[in-house]
């Protein structure tokens, strides 16, 4: 315990003496590599449907969709896969012979029987077989006209109070994918005064909904890597839709209601959660898209601009020399902008030696580029887990109550974990910095 007392008192000497990062950019515009084949997998706002105006977009290329804008900016052709009210249900149902779906199976899809879908199975394979990019957006459906017909079905089993159950089912027959479903459903609870009850069947479907997207997701991300491990595989992270146009005023944003938003954020970042969760132990590029505007539910010609804009940035760049990190490790973007950046360089010229340990010169090296205030050491000493992350967290210079019990907190997690003490190597430096980097 006096050891504790110990450490803790000079984690907080240390936390407590900050100076600040300095935001380093790279030194020339990026370089794509070459992308040939640009597979666009998804559900409506992959494929680039729109609200205001019909157009089709079933397995179809749609100009100044982000897939189009995309493949134009690399210079490759895109094989559009992406179907409006495909959920993780459907997409594994085309790639899994064993997967029988559930009893929503295709239901929501606009303008194709389930027949004609179906066919497309081999060609779906085949692209991804053959893809050097894939993009990958969906699970909206997991949560939106679907969860209104399993709140349905659930009703047969949970009856609500009789005026509200009236309403509530009149709504959901003529729900349709553009609708506020769970919004909407809110709204009619608290007016009939039912909130608790319809809480507690809202909540079953929402579990049956999460349950079935990330065990799907699993299988998604493992069948797209067994048949094409060499692929880029990009995941477009879904949206609120609280930040909403008028039609005929496409640039125009309508000031949302700050509790939607609020709301919207929690359920998206629930349904995001298995994308994020597991972008380290698959290695794929998970890509943020808040920010995205939309007509009603769907993103507008600049939300499109947008959310391609962000996959670019995330892509790899071309230039980056280190054959012993491979672009789906879960290191690679903390590698590379080491190098972009010119804050670490690799131990031979096509070697970043991720597994050395690094020492106290080079990491003081790197800080005092990052920092411009870090004192430089010449000691060849190997760093601890512990002494890489005060080292990092004086450097970064966190103000705020919050920001330092976070960094205490992270910090006395460490030293319970058993692992505070063993050295760290260039990878985690790398990582540990970036990840300041990247969120300040």
């Amino acid at each position: 315990m006096k050891n504790l007392k110990k450490i803790v008192a000079v984690i907080l000497t240390l936390l407590l003496i900050s100076s600040s990062f300095v935001c380093v950019a790279a030194d020339s515009e990026k370089v794509y590599h070459k992308y040939d084949k640009v597979l666009l997998l998804g559900d409506s706002e992959a494929s680039g449907f729109k609200d205001y105006t019909y157009v089709m977009t079933e397995f179809t290329r749609v100009d100044n969709s982000y897939a189009a804008l995309i493949a134009d900016e690399l210079g490759g052709e895109l094989i559009p896969m992406a179907c409006p009210g495909f959920r993780t249900v459907e997409l594994r149902y085309m790639l899994d012979d064993e997967y029988e779906g559930d009893d929503y199976l295709f239901s929501a899809v606009p303008h194709h029987s389930p027949e004609e879908i179906i066919a497309k199975k081999d060609d779906m394979r085949q692209a991804i077989k053959d893809a050097d990019l894939i993009t990958i957006g969906i699970g909206g459906n997991d949560w939106g006209a679907y969860l209104g017909w399993v709140m349905t079905d659930l009703l047969e089993g949970n009856p609500l109070p009789e005026d509200f159950e009236k309403a509530l089912r009149e709504f959901l027959q003529n729900a349709s994918l553009g609708d506020d479903i769970v919004k909407v459903m809110v709204e009619m609870a608290q007016a009939f005064n039912a909130w608790d009850v319809f809480l507690d069947t809202l909540s079953k479907a929402l579990v049956y909904a999460f349950k079935t997207l990330e065990e799907n997701w699993h299988y998604l991300v493992q069948y797209i890597y067994d048949v094409n491990p060499d692929v880029t595989l990009v995941v477009v992270g879904m949206f609120v839709t609280t930040y909403k146009t008028e039609e005929g005023a496409p640039d125009v944003v309508i000031e949302p209601d700050p509790m939607a938003v609020e709301v919207e954020q929690m359920m998206i970042d629930f349904g995001n959660k298995p994308m994020v969760d597991n972008e380290e132990k698959y290695g794929y590029i998970y890509v943020d898209t808040a920010g995205t505007v939309v007509e009603t539910c769907h993103p507008t010609d600049g939300g499109h601009r947008h959310i391609a804009n962000k996959i670019l940035e995330a892509l790899p760049d071309a230039r980056f020399p280190y054959t012993d990190v491979s672009i789906n490790s879960s290191e690679y973007k903390a590698v590379e902008y080491m190098y972009l950046n010119n804050l670490m360089q690799g131990t031979a010229p096509t070697t970043f030696g991720g597994d050395k340990e690094i020492t106290e010169a080079e990491l003081s090296q790197v800080l005092n580029k990052i920092s411009d205030t870090y004192e430089i050491t010449d000691s060849e000493k190997s760093v601890t887990r512990l002494a890489l992350k005060i080292a990092v967290s004086k450097a970064s210079g966190e103000t705020g109550i919050a920001s330092f019990f976070k960094q205490l907190i992270s910090i006395i997690e460490l030293i319970f974990s058993g692992d505070a003490f063993k050295n760290a190597t260039r990878s985690e430096a790398a990582y540990e910095i970036y990840q300041k980097v990247r969120y300040n």
